[in-house]
């Protein structure tokens, strides 16, 4: 399990209202999403929780400064497939964002992590896989990449076949 991987005590799942880069239309209702993960993340490790929907944002940026001035003594990592990496660029205040926390991203079949790789060299240090334990101490902005088995199944295709 990734959170082994990165050495983590505590994964926050966020089910977001609405990812501005996605049709809304598309989507499940909230109330689902979070009954199907909290369905999924059946353990210790996880929790899962709507806190965008309470805290008014759909913009990870103002999640993530709202968990770092809330937690301010705790650390936290950034979770993510690599088909979100892919588009990151196009995320509100994005440059900010991956100053403010380490990214550990998840590979996706339809977003190889070379692309994922060329696009944040530029912006971010890369942190080995085999380090990966250590990437919630390292200085931001910083990425590495979770290893894992590739697929390409959505997060909508899971929820129905469930």
């Amino acid at each position: 399990m990734f959170y082994k991987s990165l050495n983590l005590d505590l994964v926050i799942w966020l089910v977001s209202p609405h990812n501005p880069l996605k049709d809304k239309d598309s989507l499940m209702p909230l109330k689902e999403r979070l009954k199907s993960a909290k369905n999924i993340a059946s353990s210790k490790h996880f929790v899962v929780t709507d806190v965008e929907k309470t805290i008014k944002t759909q913009y990870s940026s103002d999640t993530v400064a709202m968990f770092q001035e809330t937690y301010s003594s705790e650390k936290f990592i950034w979770i993510m497939g690599s088909d979100n990496a892919a588009q990151i660029d196009e995320w509100k205040n994005w440059r900010e964002f991956i100053t403010k926390i380490p990214l550990a991203i998840y590979p996706r079949a339809t977003h190889p992590l070379s692309d994922v790789e060329k696009k944040l060299k530029n912006y971010s240090n890369k942190i080995d896989e085999k380090d990966s334990k250590i990437l919630i101490n390292q200085e931001t902005p910083c990425f590495t990449f979770i290893n894992g088995p590739m697929n390409d199944i959505s997060s909508t295709r899971i929820r129905s076949q469930l």
